[in-house]
């Protein structure tokens, strides 16, 4: 006759899988908590990594193709206040191939793709002195319509300018920097953001900016921004 486990037997038995259960449950929680520790801190360290990236590159792209403007008008590139900046830079530059006068709503140039309806355009002339900002509203061959009459005259061969506008800015109630282009929205770049400044010295055309993270990480970088001292 087999004799069958005893109640203490089973109570035993069921301890010791209760023990090594927990262990193992308490070991595999740790290790997911640990994975999923070092894939935040890799996806940290990729954000903060582009982040600065992608500041450093918009500050180098600042005055680009507009060199010549700011020669002759106080035409602004640069522009930062606490915890913000904004870069302005050209996308592709044209000539005019006929006479515009003051009041038109139209300018002639060649067309290509960074000319496009909604863009932003500068319109100047060095030797009239002149220039002003406008917008492509419509486009009809070689013609360029604009949202607003022209204030000045312009002979042919001034110059026409596609205008990008970047903008940084610190979210501090959502602890976020975040960025935006021309009429976009602010898009988040980084997060856990504590402090954002950035330091505008003129007389050498640079920048110095700074991220803070968690009020820990401080992130520096330095740049020259050589298409303004152009």
């Amino acid at each position: 006759m087999i004799k069958g486990f005893s109640v203490l037997e089973v109570i035993i038995a069921l301890a010791i899988s209760l023990s090594v259960l927990t262990i193992v449950f308490t070991h595999v929680s740790e290790s997911a908590r640990h994975s999923k520790k070092i894939i935040t801190n890799q996806q940290r360290m990729e954000a903060i990594f582009h982040t600065m990236d992608m500041i450093r590159l918009d500050l180098t792209k600042c005055g680009m193709r507009l060199q010549e403007a700011s020669k002759f008008f106080s035409f602004p590139l640069f522009e930062n206040s606490t915890c913000s900046f904004k870069v302005i830079y050209g996308v592709e530059k044209e000539t005019l191939l006929a006479d515009s006068a003051s009041g038109e709503n139209t300018i002639t140039m060649n067309r290509n793709e960074f000319f496009q309806k909604r863009k932003k355009i500068v319109i100047y002339d060095q030797e009239k002195e002149v220039y002003e900002t406008n917008e492509i509203t419509g486009i009809n061959g070689n013609q360029f319509s604009l949202l607003n009459a022209l204030r000045n005259n312009y002979p042919k061969h001034s110059t026409a300018v596609v205008l990008n506008e970047v903008e940084y800015k610190l979210y501090s109630h959502q602890n976020a920097l975040k960025r935006k282009v021309n009429r976009g929205y602010f898009q988040p770049l980084i997060e856990d953001v504590s402090d954002f400044q950035v330091t505008f010295y003129p007389e050498s055309w640079s920048v110095l900016y700074m991220i803070e993270i968690n009020r820990k990480e401080q992130l520096r970088g330095y740049i020259f921004m050589t298409h303004m001292m152009e």
